[in-house]
This record gives C-alpha cells, sequence and structure tokens, in this order.
C-alpha cells in the first residue's frame, strides 16, 4: 500500500470517529447493529479519556524517524501498560468494525491541551463560534470610548452579519471540533450587514471586544521580519504616479508574508459567500487588486506598505481563481466602523 492509500485510510479513520462522537449518530443502512454499536462506544471512550487529548492523520514517528500515515492520537502524558490504571490503551492497530477497518495508529505527547492565545496580533487566526476561521487584521480602539477591538472581516466574525448580534463569541485559535468556548478571546461588537439585493456593497468587516487579560497587539512578533504598524494610509486619495506597481505586502493566516503589487483599482465584481446561508453570490464595488497568494484562511489579512514601519492600507476579503487577493481600502473600513488605530 502506497502513502496516499495509508493517507486515504487515516483520514477515513477521522471521519468515522467523529461521526461517532456527534450526540446525533445513528446506525446507516448497510452497517450492523453490533458493529456500530461497538464502534460507537470505541469512539466516546476513546474521545472521553481523562489522557487523550484529540486525534489526527500523519506520520508514525519511531527511533528510526517517519514512516507512513496513520491515526495519530495525542495525550497529555505517554504511559506504559501498567501505569494506565483506568485510562484507554490505545491499540497498535484500531479496528472499525463499520469501515471492516483495522488502522495503524500511534501516540504523541502533547502535554496540555492547546490554549487560546494570550496575545493576538496582526496576521492571527481568529473567527466565530460556527467555525469560520480567517485573519486578525489589526488592533483598533472605538473611535468613542478608545476601548480596544480586534479587527477582521464580517464573514469572519458575524457570518456577514446574517444572525449576528452584538456579544457573540469570537475565537482564536478556531477549533471547530472543540466543545463551544473552548477558545473564546472576546464577543462581536460592532459589525457591517452585507446585503445580498444591494449592487454596491462596499465594505466587509467587523470588530470584536477582547477578553480581560487577552492581549492585542499590532507588534507581528516577527512574523515575515515585519515591525510594529503604527500608521495607516489611503491609497484613494494617492496620485496615478505613486499607484503605479506600488509594491504592497498582505500578512494572512493560512498563506503567511506574501509580497505583490498594487493591480486594478477600483474594481465592481461579484463574490461568493460560503460564509452565509446558500452559499450568495454578492454585489461589491471599490476593490482592489493585490498579486499574491491568497487562499480560504486569509480573509481579514492586513494588506501593508513597505515602509518601514509599515503602514496598513488594506484587508483582505477574497481571493481570485488565479490565487491573488482583492482587497477593501483601510480608510473606509475605520470609516464605517467608527474606529481608529
Amino acid at each position: 500500500m502506497d502513502s496516499n492509500e495509508h493517507y486515504k485510510q487515516a483520514r477515513i479513520a477521522i471521519l468515522a470517529l467523529n461521526r461517532f462522537r456527534r450526540p446525533s449518530a445513528r446506525k446507516r443502512g448497510s452497517e450492523k447493529q453490533s458493529h456500530f454499536n461497538r464502534d460507537l462506544k470505541k469512539a466516546r471512550t476513546l474521545w472521553h479519556d481523562d489522557n487523550i487529548l484529540g486525534f489526527g492523520v500523519g506520520p508514525k514517528i519511531s527511533k528510526g524517524g517517519k514512516s507512513d500515515f496513520c491515526l495519530v492520537f495525542f495525550v497529555r502524558k505517554k504511559l506504559a501498560k501498567k501505569r494506565l490504571r483506568d485510562l484507554v490503551e490505545i491499540p497498535d492497530r484500531l479496528l472499525l468494525e463499520t469501515l471492516d477497518l483495522a488502522i495503524q495508529t500511534d501516540v504523541q505527547e502533547w502535554g496540555r491541551p492547546p490554549v487560546a492565545h494570550s496575545k493576538i496580533a496582526p496576521g492571527g487566526q481568529i473567527g466565530d463560534s460556527f467555525g469560520h476561521a480567517g485573519t486578525m487584521a489589526l488592533a483598533v480602539k472605538d473611535a468613542v470610548t478608545g476601548s480596544p477591538l480586534m479587527l477582521s472581516c464580517s464573514h469572519v466574525l458575524a457570518r456577514g452579519g446574517e444572525g449576528a448580534s452584538q456579544g457573540d463569541l469570537v475565537e482564536s485559535p478556531v477549533a471547530s471540533l472543540a466543545p463551544l468556548g473552548t477558545n473564546v478571546v472576546g464577543h462581536l461588537f460592532r459589525f457591517t450587514v452585507l446585503s445580498r439585493t444591494a449592487k454596491d456593497n462596499d465594505v466587509d468587516a467587523a470588530v470584536a471586544e477582547p477578553l480581560d487579560g487577552v492581549n492585542i497587539s499590532n507588534d507581528f512578533d516577527g512574523s515575515g521580519g515585519i515591525a510594529e504598524i503604527r500608521d495607516l494610509t489611503d491609497l484613494t486619495i494617492e496620485s496615478a504616479d505613486t499607484l503605479r506597481d506600488l509594491e504592497l505586502q498582505k500578512i494572512g493566516f493560512v498563506t503567511g508574508s506574501q509580497k505583490g503589487t498594487l493591480g486594478n483599482m477600483h474594481i465592481t465584481a461579484s463574490l461568493v459567500y460560503h460564509e452565509m446561508s446558500g452559499d450568495p453570490v454578492l454585489d461589491f464595488v471599490d476593490l482592489s487588486e493585490l498579486s499574491c497568494l491568497s487562499r480560504e484562511g486569509d480573509s481579514g489579512a492586513p494588506v501593508l506598505d513597505t515602509q518601514t514601519p509599515p503602514r496598513i492600507v488594506g484587508m483582505n476579503i477574497a481571493g481570485k481563481a488565479d490565487g491573488t487577493s482583492l482587497f477593501i481600502h483601510i480608510q473606509r473600513i475605520f470609516d464605517r466602523l467608527a474606529i481608529t488605530l
């Protein structure tokens, strides 16, 4: 069996374990009830074991190095069999009878569960409690009260404004399979509502208020060698000579630090929003183009100039089919949400 097949089998096993973890898990038509019952008990026993923190797909690690992909269990501490006492022993091969599959396993020590970031900076992951994940653009302040806020896209923090309310949970990192509230770092504070019928959507943005003890900063902490952001600039009022072949950079959670050139500006186009029910296509105006890679999870990424220290010029909201970016000018976002640096 080649590595690709090992990977596929481990991925199938993950999907099955996640299925059995859900309270709504039911036997499927082709499955034997006895097989379903045993797999259900096995999966839930593993998930609720105090020493097991999670599972995933990865290479098996041994003294000889890494081998083929397998089902990896993450534990607080690796223990000898005799020390397990009431804890679950993870078999060398986990048998899932509903799949007729015995999948090779590995055990890796994590020490403790992943924790929410105590400090969040531009380029870090942020999202809502529905599992939508994007990138934090900037640490900002409410223009009236001066309260600190975290800026990202409305479709990242507020589902585009549909059904969202002030106070909704905001997470970092986004842990879709963790219990609700595991990585909460703040609450939704203000957001734009994207219109399905308007022809002139122009701002997709939201801000969240951090919890006590969660520090937000505009210092990139070494990401791409970029210093702290201290200022912004409005490209819409710059001269044509300044804008021609202007070098910019984007810091996305998924793609990291990317450099590119400002492309077309004042773009009118339609964008697909998978975060909103029915995957609507919304009409936008006054977007700008950046010739650097953008992937899902980069929404909200700050777009900066190349000065030292850099100035923020925009916020990434979408990726084109060729992988490049579309962004909103930062001054328009600041004006709409009533925020300052």
